[in-house]
């Protein structure tokens, strides 16, 4: 093994391993650390599951059941499980779904088999979950790491990310992983199923999520990502992951990370070798106070199609109170910028603050519409678990600490404001979608943007979920 190389354990047997992404009874997300209601109809790989995948199939007997992609109801997806016969399942769970996935990963673990879980619901006070769900045997909090094969493999000095059942029945929360760079054995995207995964913005298929780098290093103060510490991801690994997707016909990709450009002579390297591929196509976020010609233009010669950026709000004192780090003027710059690269544009809103009025939503329909955005996504506010918002929220009584459900999609379960219900927010949302997706201009432009049949029927099968979401 090269000396830098990913670490593989094989110091203990091969288990039966599953990889879970559990059923519903609605079309949910959960996904590094957030979990929500899909707004129209798309759902991408798990990253968190495609990660873990490159660490555990070496050394395991590894199979992946994402049961939303595939739409088993639960007794479908029972019988499934009990027919793999898994020792061990590492499980996705959500805020959005907590309920359900307690319930169903409960009647698993009766079957003596070993849950081990990661999500949003348990990035927070891990200890008291664990102790609240006696089924659960641990929690991973950082899947970019080598803890979770280490862990499996009977190792419990220098593991990082996890929060661990003792021998004396109390818990240990270990540190993060601070270092500044991580490496993954190539994740096993052919274990994922080959239906069942739609994404808005592909223009073709097959498409693949993937990573480049993990975490973030900016301090929005209600987004779970900026909770996580920065790592960078080795160039050689992503290019690896990204050329053996080529080589099974996939060179349709999504970029999770969440701001695409943070090392700024690392991704100019990254798009440089997407360019001399050639044949890639791609979709990536970043930050409106990065993406100057240099990087914008990189990333067009790389293959990118389609940016998304954080436009959030069109009040900059609600852009500073949550550390953005951006104004406004900034957002519209970088929106002009990118179509003249010929990029299309993404901006995505987070609206329901406590500070939001019927007057700011307005506000923000406005500005969307200024910023001639070929997409628009609004995200409602939700009180995060770790992040600085959440403890505001609770302060301003405007969220229960008891409360563990939450949807960041807006379906159900989001925070009132100082000055708007539930009930009035989830209409004023709804009408925001309307007024922008329906304008006569804007359906025109769509219409006349589309460049495969691929993207054609995924454009059309989106926006009527969508609005069907929002009528």
């Amino acid at each position: 093994m090269k000396k830098d190389a990913p670490h593989r354990s094989t110091r203990s047997p091969k288990m039966r391993v599953l990889l879970l992404n559990p059923p519903s009874e609605r079309v949910v997300i959960r996904d590094y650390f957030c979990s929500k209601t899909t707004k129209s109809n798309y759902l991408f790989q798990p990253i968190d599951l495609v990660v873990l995948s490159g660490w555990l199939a070496d050394d395991h007997e590894l199979e992946v059941l994402d049961c939303i992609a595939e739409r088993l109801s639960p007794v479908d997806a029972l019988a499934r499980i009990r027919q793999l016969d898994p020792q061990v399942i590492v499980s996705l769970v959500g805020s959005v779904s907590w309920n359900e996935d307690r319930t169903f990963l409960r009647a698993l673990a009766l079957d003596d088999r070993r849950i081990i879980a990661i999500g949003d619901v348990l990035h927070e006070e891990p200890e008291i979950r664990l102790a609240a769900e006696p089924w659960l045997e641990a929690i991973l909090d950082d899947f970019a790491c080598d803890s979770l094969p280490r862990y499996l493999a009977g190792e419990r000095d220098g593991l990082v990310g996890m929060t661990v059942r003792c021998p004396d029945d109390s818990f240990a929360t270990l540190p993060p992983d601070r270092t500044k760079r991580y490496r993954v054995p190539r994740p096993r995207h052919e274990l994922f199923p080959t239906r069942g995964y739609h994404f808005s913005f592909a223009r073709r298929a097959p498409f693949a999520t993937l990573l480049t780098d993990y975490g973030c290093p900016y301090p929005c103060s209600f987004c779970v990502i900026s909770t996580i510490p920065f790592r960078t991801r080795e160039i050689a690994d992503v290019l690896e992951e990204v050329d053996h997707l080529r080589g099974r016909g996939v060179r349709e990709l999504f970029f999770m990370d969440q701001t695409f450009g943070v090392r700024r002579e690392r991704a100019l390297e990254l798009c440089a070798a997407f360019a001399e591929r050639g044949d890639l196509s791609w979709t990536a976020y970043t930050r409106p106070d990065l993406a100057d010609d240099e990087l914008l233009g990189a990333m067009r010669a790389g293959g990118c199609h389609t940016v998304m950026m954080g436009v959030e709000s069109a009040d900059d004192a609600l852009l500073g109170l949550y550390e953005k780090g951006y104004r406004a003027s900034e957002v519209g710059e970088a929106f002009t910028r990118a179509r003249r690269h010929g990029l299309r544009t993404v901006g995505t809103f987070i609206i329901g603050l406590p500070e939001e009025t019927e007057a700011s939503l307005r506000a923000t329909l406005q500005l969307a519409i200024a910023l001639d955005m070929d997409f628009l996504s609004l995200n409602v506010a939700v009180p995060r678990f770790g992040t600085p918002f959440r403890a505001r929220a609770l302060e301003l009584g405007l969220a229960n600490a008891n409360e563990l459900v939450m949807d960041q999609g807006g379906a159900d379960a989001f925070l009132p404001t100082l000055t708007l219900d539930r009930v009035r927010m989830l209409e004023l949302k709804r009408s925001m979608v309307r007024k922008y997706y329906l304008r006569p201009s804007y359906l025109l432009r769509r219409l006349l943007a589309v460049r495969t049949w691929h993207e054609l029927k995924g454009q059309v099968r989106e926006g009527v979920a969508l609005l069907a979401k929002n009528t």
